[in-house]
């Protein structure tokens, strides 16, 4: 009877110690190189960055050739009127932006799910030197093909625009207090240090959210910084990327 119950022990033992392996080699294969590269080719199916021969630029005055060595654009290759629209304001602002004015445009994007999130950077020179960060994305349905609106990406997250802003501000007075304390400010309240950084209220129209390669949802806010100031120098904690959930 002792011998039986050792043995069933020692299977049951056995057991555990297979199902503990078949876990861990689950994980490692869910996080392996292979599945990054195959998630990523996935993405370069539906946007990749912009080449020479995608588009005809022939009739501007553009040096593009040397302009795409320092800039990154992405390129949609879904077909349809959606894509077309979305690619032609992209092309737009990257004219406008990196070859009259002295910018450069990066982007990132992920895939979660049915779910192709895209954010464009671009940081540039005003005509009055200011220095200046912008920011626009795209969420896309690949299922559908369709653009998933701002008010679905936040129901999603069981997120409202007014809880969204208020995670945004409740940051933003972070720094405030902050660079209060350390006397980098006079006298401005809250709202005077609002109007330096030219924050504009956050709607459902301007608002550019992101879902990164870990679901997580971020909101990025761009600011218009007056006389001459620029976020790394004036504002050095400020960040324009809050995480949202």
């Amino acid at each position: 009877m002792k011998d039986l119950i050792q043995n069933n022990k020692k299977s049951i033992i056995i057991i555990v110690v297979l199902l503990l392996l078949i876990i861990i080699l689950s994980v490692i294969t869910n996080l392996s190189p292979k599945n990054k590269t195959n998630n990523n080719t996935l993405i370069s199916s539906y946007v990749t960055k912009l080449k020479r021969s995608d588009i005809d630029l022939d009739n501007t005055n553009c040096d593009f050739d040397n302009v795409l060595k320092y800039n990154n654009i992405p390129y949609f290759k879904l077909s349809g009127s959606t894509f077309d629209e979305i690619n032609k304001e992209i092309l737009t602002n990257f004219l406008l932006r990196t070859c009259y004015q002295t910018g450069v445009m990066d982007y990132e994007v992920s895939l979660n799910d049915n779910i192709l999130s895209l954010a464009i950077m671009i940081s540039h020179d005003t005509d009055d030197d200011l220095a200046y960060l912008e920011y626009k994305t795209y969420n896309i349905d690949t299922t559908s093909k369709t653009v998933i609106s701002n008010e679905q990406i936040l129901n999603k997250y069981n997120l409202t625009k007014q809880q969204a802003e208020g995670i945004v501000l409740s940051k933003i007075e972070e720094y405030y207090q902050y660079e209060k304390k350390m006397n980098y400010l006079n006298n401005e309240t809250f709202n005077d240090y609002l109007k330096i950084l030219n924050f504009d209220e956050i709607t459902l129209q301007n608002m550019n959210l992101y879902i990164d390669n870990k679901n997580n949802l971020y909101l990025y806010k761009d600011y218009t910084l007056s006389e001459g100031m620029s976020i790394d120098e004036n504002f050095p904690y400020i960040t324009v990327k809050f995480k949202l959930k």
